[in-house]
């Protein structure tokens, strides 16, 4: 019998607001905080989510900040310490590692939150969590991936409590990347749009404390009943024009909860709003 589990917390920092309720909020009133680039200079100004929140000048990278207040979010009705951290990044401390080879900076203590893994070892030290502390850094797929491990961590019996953090800051590899890839649309994302011209480079952070529990806890704001994943290698940087890979991954999700597809009211789509992974998650989903 599988260990019921819980999402008991939930933090949230993003350009358009923080904290579930405010986040909540913008949402529905249907605004947008998409501006121009002001966190470093580019000849090319393309509209990017830029956190509007004020960061201590130190030696911690902007993604790491950003994964502290979404964490301390999620746990802030919390009592006790949590068993397990589980850490989603791409870019890790890379905004911070730019402007020290910018300054030819020779000293390596500097680098030191450089690491995709340094993200996961602060949050842990902050929290004083001494159990398993995992990194998963699987580009757009990361935060999912690391709530599958979290769950998995509380069904094996490894963790009663765990957190799972996802985050990630805008820094130049990305943004000046996916330009040069030529997959940012001028005017803004349009997933799904016939004039769709691609992405747009955001930044923040999320974070979902899990718990483990026989009954439904009263700080419950929901309970996980399955999860999949799947590995689509059909290409570099591009998906199955089928959907295969995410097809494969919804039709384990749904197994792993014993449910069907009608039992589904909502689908959360990758959307980045460019023409191949659009059509391909569109014809995933109506399979």
């Amino acid at each position: 019998m599988k260990v019921r589990t819980f999402i008991t917390g939930i933090g949230i920092i993003t350009p358009v607001g923080t904290g579930y309720h405010e986040i909540q909020h913008f949402i529905r009133t249907g605004n947008q905080a998409i501006k121009p680039l002001r966190l470093f200079h580019s000849e090319t100004i393309l509209p990017t989510g830029e956190v509007n929140q004020f960061f201590p000048d130190d030696d911690l990278p902007r993604t790491h900040h950003l994964a502290m207040i979404a964490a301390a979010d999620a746990m802030k009705t919390n009592q006790g310490n949590v068993d397990a951290i589980v850490m989603a990044t791409s870019t890790g401390g890379m905004s911070s590692t730019e402007e020290l080879l910018r300054k030819n900076e020779q000293d390596p203590k500097k680098y030191r939150y450089h690491a995709a893994g340094s993200v996961a070892d602060y949050i842990a030290g902050q929290l004083k969590c001494i159990g398993p502390v995992i990194t998963i850094s699987t580009a757009c797929s990361s935060g999912t991936a690391a709530l599958k491990m979290a769950l998995e961590l509380i069904r094996s019996g490894r963790a009663k409590k765990v957190l799972a953090i996802a985050s990630d800051s805008l820094c130049r590899f990305t943004y000046f990347g996916f330009h040069s890839l030529q997959l940012i649309d001028p005017n803004g994302s349009r997933p799904f749009d016939l004039n769709r011209k691609g992405m747009t480079v955001s930044e923040g952070a999320a974070a979902l404390l899990l718990e483990a529990g026989e009954n439904v806890p009263e700080t419950a704001y929901a309970e996980i009943l399955g999860a999949g994943l799947s590995c689509d290698a059909y290409h570099p940087t591009a998906p199955h024009p089928e959907g295969e890979g995410a097809v494969n991954a919804m039709l384990q999700a749904l197994e792993d909860a014993s449910l069907s597809p009608s039992d589904i009211d909502y689908i959360n789509l990758h959307g980045t709003g460019t023409v191949d992974n659009d059509l391909s998650e569109a014809k995933a989903v109506n399979r």
